[in-house]
């Protein structure tokens, strides 16, 4: 069964807590709230060389920088109170406490590991980067925004993400999920909550009523303390999937970039570079993940945009160059179509996926075609007979029998 989103669960659950008076209600079985997965992390379109900020607050900022020079560049820029700790990959400078660093850290080590695990499927060597890469964690979503702003200038896409990857100088940003707005509106329902029942309780004067009447109410209120501690234990397991799925995502755009894996990544389209990060995404980088292992909640929002006609004409899609303008109406269709063609082709054409990334990202003196529409054709065949049979496909359901 598909996930539904916290806002929506903690909602039904509020709904249930108030819908009778805490003095006439009895206790009844409830299920707790399912986590959810909360809103996709996005790559912001860079804008061009001329509007890119050339100083940070005094500090001038080269046009780019990679390896030791983003560490040092990183280093003049956030503020002192960001500690600096180290992985196997990565070095991760945060405002964030303790506990989400140690996540993050396993986290972006497991990405690294899955990532390479991909390559060798594709038949591709994967070079290790030569220096440590740059992954940078702000406690707050405002913190975020202006460093964002401030380094890669004004961008649509950043308001509606929560981190990027900066071709620029080729670290990862994201911000602590606790902080997004999903989670703070749950918190504050569930705060909200409380303070009523605190106020009914506080009406209610047990040691005045019969014993049965005082029993039937104390176990009402039993049932109310279980479901808030149910809710306010999702609202975390939401926050930890957050943090790994951004932290996921904008570290498989780095390490596509950084580590030399496929020389003409910057011949490909938008739909590859975003279908590959979310076909990575995860809530337990513990477990096996990438485009291999389906994600439930990225299969709902694909499967839901073909259910409602949303999806753009795959000759159409296929033709864009960038993501960056775009609506977040617009976007909530690109990137779950955007996943859902990788990884169709992932199960059904790997091979012929895999012949399509070597001829794209091989340099087009070599390959001779350089038009990424051309190539998916010359690979895939006519590219309004695979949409028929992806489609036909995805009415077959295979993705839930994946699960």
């Amino acid at each position: 069964m598909l996930k539904r989103p916290l806002a929506i669960l903690i909602s039904l659950l509020l709904a249930a807590l108030c819908s009778t008076p805490a003095s006439m209600a009895s206790p009844a079985e409830s299920t707790p709230v399912s986590e959810d997965s909360g809103t996709s992390s996005d790559q912001p379109a860079i804008p061009p060389a001329a509007s890119l900020p050339t100083e940070f607050d005094g500090v001038p900022l080269p046009m780019a920088t990679s390896g030791d020079a983003t560490i040092e560049l990183v280093e003049k820029l956030l503020p002192s109170n960001f500690r600096r700790n180290r992985c196997s990959s990565h070095v991760v400078y945060t405002d964030s406490d303790w506990e989400s660093l140690t996540q993050i850290r396993n986290v972006l080590t497991r990405s690294w590991i899955e990532y390479r695990n991909f390559c060798r499927r594709m038949d591709v060597v994967v070079p290790r980067p030569d220096e440590k890469l740059v992954c940078i964690v702000f406690n707050d979503h405002d913190d975020f925004l202006e460093f964002a702003r401030k380094t890669e200038g004004d961008s649509a896409i950043l308001e509606h993400a929560g981190g990027y990857f900066s071709p620029r100088y080729d670290w990862i940003v994201f911000y602590e999920p606790q902080h997004h707005q999903t989670a703070e509106q749950a918190h504050a329902q569930l705060q909200g909550q409380w303070k009523m029942i605190e106020q009914e309780r506080s009406e209610i004067f047990l040691d005045e009523l019969t014993a049965e009447e005082a029993q039937r109410i104390q176990s009402r209120w039993d049932w109310q303390d279980e479901q808030l501690k149910n809710a306010q234990e999702n609202i975390e397991i939401w926050i930890e999937g957050q943090r790994t799925t951004v932290a996921v995502h904008e570290s498989i755009h780095q390490f596509t970039h950084v580590c030399h894996t496929w020389p003409g990544k910057d011949q490909w389209p938008v739909w590859l570079h975003e279908g590959l990060a979310t076909s990575f995404e995860t809530k337990d980088a513990n477990r096996g993940f990438g485009p291999d292992q389906l994600d439930m909640e990225r299969d709902y929002q694909f499967i839901n945009c073909l259910d409602q006609d949303q999806l753009m004409s795959l000759r159409e899609f296929l033709g864009r160059d960038n993501y960056g303008d775009e609506s977040r109406e617009t976007l909530s269709v690109l990137y779950p179509q955007s996943y859902g063609l990788l990884t169709w082709l992932y199960e059904y054409r790997q091979s012929d996926l895999a012949k399509f990334l070597k001829r794209l990202s091989a340099p087009p003196s070599e390959d001779g075609e350089d038009d990424p529409v051309v190539l998916f054709e010359e690979v895939f065949g006519n590219i309004d007979t695979l949409e028929k049979r992806w489609h036909s496909t995805e009415g077959r359901d295979w993705r839930t029998r994946r699960h």
